[in-house]
């Protein structure tokens, strides 16, 4: 895994907005740490008042990658248009802007439980959480979120289409011990997998908003279970959701695929069409596909590492779920 992100310390954050913090929670801010997580160099530190209670204070600043800039100002948006989300996540306290600084206050939720190691009880916890936080979407959210909806993207953005093109189908076989048995089950496949990655906005089961974003480094296991982080809280089939979430918890040693969707079927009192669980595989296995095997980058050093990470059990899901040959094993270092 590579080295950490380029993020900025507390004391490069301009006066007048630790001023302007300080303001927002009633007392004076005595030090700032930078909160390592996620894979981006978004602004984010733990803040201590004078007091001693603690704020979360998270945002984009000047360095922040264009794409990391929309989001944090997309997250503000959603915290401030959906409150109920705090009854999940952390609670938001306010917004602070200038000199090209845009930076939310938030609860600070200590961690207490780190995962990984994922225990059964743990992962069923944060299933459990996702399933709750599905049921609860409120009815204006289709309207409200109209815009942003991941199943249609899917289809769209890069994903196995992408790979018929030379350099990104050699970049995803690379990824591999045998690459030429990877070209070989590719060659094989991906006229179905391109298919079914753009029939996914046809996929069954509940709709309703999704975090489309979901990490062990998104959920926080305190006092109570906090699910944080929504730039990209979208309308979408709630399969996606979960879908996604699935190979990061078992590429960090959670149970497999199949059994956390179990999981979560139990927990959300749903059941999928077996159809529609190889859509939402196929689907995000392609999402990783198309990016893993690409060039690192240097503002997101452990970008790369967490698409494999979730890329390998998205295609042994896959795999399973179409009834095809798996492929040959990952590459060493990989």
């Amino acid at each position: 895994m590579s080295g950490r992100e380029p993020k900025p310390e507390w004391d490069e954050v301009p006066q007048v907005l630790r001023a302007r913090i300080a303001e927002m929670v009633g007392e004076e801010i005595v030090a700032g740490a930078i909160a390592w997580g996620g894979y981006g160099p978004t602004a984010s530190f733990v803040l201590t008042a004078a007091s001693g209670t603690a704020h979360f204070c998270k945002g984009t600043h000047p360095g922040n990658t264009p794409e990391g800039h929309a989001a944090v100002l997309r997250e503000s948006a959603n915290l401030q248009r959906f409150p109920e989300l705090q009854r999940f996540g952390a609670g938001f306290r306010g917004l602070v802007e200038g000199e090209g600084w845009h930076l939310m206050v938030l609860e600070a939720v200590a961690r207490v439980q780190s995962v990984p190691p994922w225990t059964p009880d743990a992962a069923a916890r944060a299933i459990g959480l996702i399933a709750a936080f599905h049921a609860a979407t409120p009815l204006r959210a289709e309207e409200a979120l109209k815009d942003l909806r991941v199943s249609d993207l899917l289809g769209r953005m890069r994903n196995w289409h992408s790979l018929a093109e030379p350099k990104a189908r050699s970049e995803f076989t690379a990824l591999f011990a045998d690459p030429a048995a990877a070209a070989v089950w590719l060659d094989a496949h991906l006229a179905r997998l391109i298919a079914l990655a753009g029939r996914v906005a046809a996929c069954g089961g509940p709709r309703g908003w999704i975090h489309a974003d979901i990490r062990s480094d998104n959920l926080v296991f305190g006092a109570r279970l906090a699910l944080v982080d929504w730039p990209v809280l979208s309308f979408a089939p709630q399969l996606i959701d979960i879908a996604f979430f699935l190979p990061s918890l078992a590429g960090e040693g959670g149970p497999r695929c199949a059994d956390g969707l179990k999981l979560y079927e139990g927990a959300a009192g749903v059941r999928f069409a077996d159809d529609d669980i190889a859509l939402a595989a196929a689907a995000v296995a392609g999402f990783f596909a198309a990016r893993a095997g690409e060039p690192p980058i240097a503002a997101l050093p452990r970008l790369r590492w967490v698409q494999k990470l979730q890329l390998f059990p998205a295609l042994a899901w896959t795999c399973d779920a179409l009834g095809l040959a798996p492929l040959p094993r990952r590459a060493a270092g990989e």
